[in-house]
């Protein structure tokens, strides 16, 4: 079978993770076409076929395919053109999510039904944004453990130890539910332990993601983020590479990771942003420590999310999408108070840590703006 990915975006190197592994352990012989390589400026991932220098080939490994794998939520006829929707017409289609829907509908509630009840089988990964879609199928984020520059590596030696953090923006950890990593709150706590001289701090933003991989390897330990209830594909990336990892993951990003792995325990030093000072200082003053957890974060990794298993589940869906249709689709809520649970339980937490978190002034001036907005919205 061959399995063609097409995404607007390299989707931080997520399809691509993918197509490597499918190509690496099974019978499925795929490719991944991407619309816009440069997306995110020097932040740059490996692309197999970039559309814009290589439309000749895309277009052969298009119509040669079986099935059509679309990431995230775009426009076919937008992004590539009326004649890509025609070729693409005829061929199984599967359309993966890894944000959650407010990303494109923003405050379009039409737009957000119409993303999350689309009749195109779906995927998503199992993150946070996995709630958000309640008739995708679960499947895992990959990460090729084995490739060398995943391997564990001991810490860099010649001065304190290295702290390593990826935001993949500037955003305040307050101000989205979830296209946020909190940098400004968490480098503020970060940058407090460097002037101690009791670290430093690497913050990689906008670096080519085989540099970031190699920087990551030297560190003594890595933040993925303490702020939403979610983990993120870098934070996969240390655990693989043998680094204590502090994050913070909520019950429903629990249930889904021990769901999909068959995992009891899950590796995170699992903290929240405002009770993170005194973990970061407990792993930061002892190397012993730091060790231990980063060589259970290896094994973790080795035994329960190895690519060479997980990238069954892309390959069993596939395969679904001729054999048995009907599997897609099947909502996975089965009551109300299960999708409350999943959704706003977990929100309104969320909540009460942002107006905690939030200067009154800034609450009232978000107060205001809601207010204006929606005296707009009104006819």
């Amino acid at each position: 079978m061959r399995v063609v990915h097409v995404s607007n975006t390299p989707v931080a190197g997520s399809p691509g993770n993918i197509v490597a592994a499918l190509n690496r352990h099974t019978d499925i012989e795929a490719r991944h076409v991407v619309f816009n390589a440069q997306a995110y400026g020097t932040r740059t991932f490996a692309v197999d076929i970039d559309w814009r220098t290589q439309r000749v080939e895309a277009l052969a490994v298009i119509d040669a395919a079986d099935v059509v794998h679309l990431h995230q939520h775009f426009s076919i006829d937008e992004t590539f053109g009326a004649d890509m929707a025609r070729r693409i017409g005829g061929r199984k289609l599967i359309r993966q999510y890894h944000s959650a829907p407010a990303l494109w509908a923003k405050h379009d509630r039409e737009l957000l039904t119409r993303i999350v009840t689309d009749p195109v089988p779906q995927l998503v990964i199992a993150q946070g944004p996995e709630r958000y879609y309640p008739l995708a199928r679960v499947v895992p984020n990959i990460v090729p453990i084995h490739d060398e520059r995943y391997r564990n590596a001991p810490e860099a030696d010649d001065g304190p130890p290295i702290v390593v953090y990826a935001p993949s923006g500037r955003a305040s950890a307050w101000k989205t539910r979830w296209e946020t990593k909190g940098a400004p709150q968490t480098l503020a706590l970060l940058r407090r332990f460097e002037r101690k001289g009791l670290c430093r701090v690497r913050t990689i933003m906008n670096t080519p993601h085989d540099e970031c991989l190699r920087l990551k390897q030297g560190a003594a330990l890595a933040v993925d983020e303490c702020v939403t209830g979610n983990y993120h594909l870098s934070g996969l990336e240390s655990l693989a590479q043998g680094k204590p990892v502090v994050g913070h993951l909520d019950a429903r990003v629990q249930a889904q990771l021990r769901a999909l792995t068959g995992a009891v325990e899950l590796p995170w030093v699992d903290v929240r942003l405002e009770e993170a000072e005194p973990v970061l200082h407990a792993l930061l003053a002892d190397k012993r420590l730091r060790e231990e957890i980063g060589q259970a974060s290896r094994r973790w990794m080795e035994a329960h999310y190895d690519d060479a298993t997980l990238v069954e589940h892309y390959r069993r869906a596939y395969f679904d999408l001729f054999e048995a249709p009907g599997s897609f689709g099947v909502p996975r809520f089965r009551s109300h108070a299960e999708q409350w649970r999943a959704v706003a339980l977990h929100d309104h937490a969320w909540d009460v840590r942002r107006r905690a978190g939030t200067p009154w002034w800034r609450q009232a001036a978000d107060a205001f703006k809601r207010a204006v907005k929606g005296t707009q919205a009104r006819p």
